[in-house]
């Protein structure tokens, strides 16, 4: 019984020595754990890619800068190899937000020039040569969705807006006429159409070739400048009149209403 006593003694504080060795591994291991916790958050932006907000301070620049990481510590190297892809990190975000910082300036820039020519194009009227334009434009467009002239050909068509186009600068320089663009519309839609297919068939009279329709052609926007063959010339001048006076007359008469 007495051996027996002794041995169970001896058990019991055995286990007491134990348990409080494991308890202090635990305790040892629960620190170092810990420890390398803290070194890793500092070292790593705790891993998440956020600075530990209560180490972050201000360059000289105004510009925030990340903490220092191990300082006074001596680097393994797996920690510098991780400590010099942090800078690189550090510094690729800092180019990236001045590049996002320039390219906000041009798009301001941009903006702004847009609304100045916006500005522009609303104050500054167009020029003359513009306003013909537009009204060629404005004249081939009608014919291209004319039924009744589908019986001319594209060369046709583009001769008789190109006559459209020189009545209609021949009446506003002669009445020296500032037109906006209800009034354009209104010559266009009511006036030039009847001209312009009465030119198409005279010039069918007139014109022995598609390189005579592109020469009339041409003498419709430069009257002043080309110059036709004697016969061509004569041809036309003997069939443009019917079409041009009935035009002119309206036109006059129009200015009165």
């Amino acid at each position: 019984m007495n051996k027996r006593l002794l041995l169970s003694l001896l058990i019991s504080i055995l286990l007491v020595v134990l348990a409080g060795i494991g308890y202090g591994v635990f305790i040892f291991v629960e620190k170092e754990y810990e420890k390398s916790s803290v070194d890793l958050e500092k070292f790593g932006f705790g891993i998440t890619g956020a600075p530990r907000i209560d180490e972050s301070s201000v360059g000289i620049l105004g510009q925030a800068q990340l903490p220092a990481t191990f300082v006074d510590q001596k680097l393994t190297p797996a920690e510098r190899v991780i400590q010099s892809l942090v800078r690189d990190r550090d510094n690729l975000m800092l180019a990236n937000q001045s590049l996002q910082q320039q390219i906000s300036a041009l798009e301001k820039q941009i903006a702004d020039l847009e609304h100045q020519q916006k500005l522009n194009e609303h104050f500054v009227p167009e020029t003359f040569e513009q306003e013909l334009d537009r009204v060629e434009n404005m004249l081939h467009l009608y014919l291209q969705q004319s039924t009744d002239a589908q019986r001319f050909s594209r060369v046709r068509i583009e001769l008789m807006a190109a006559a459209g186009r020189m009545e209609y600068k021949r009446f506003v320089e002669a009445n020296r006429l500032m037109l906006d663009s209800a009034q354009r519309t209104r010559i266009v839609l009511e006036h030039l159409p009847a001209f312009m297919f009465c030119v198409g068939d005279a010039v069918q009279l007139a014109a022995n070739s598609v390189r005579e329709e592109r020469s009339i052609q041409e003498y419709f926007y430069y009257p002043d400048q080309v110059r036709l063959a004697n016969a061509l010339q004569q041809d036309l001048n003997s069939v443009l009149p019917a079409c041009q006076r009935p035009l002119r007359e309206n036109l006059q008469s129009s200015l009165s209403r």
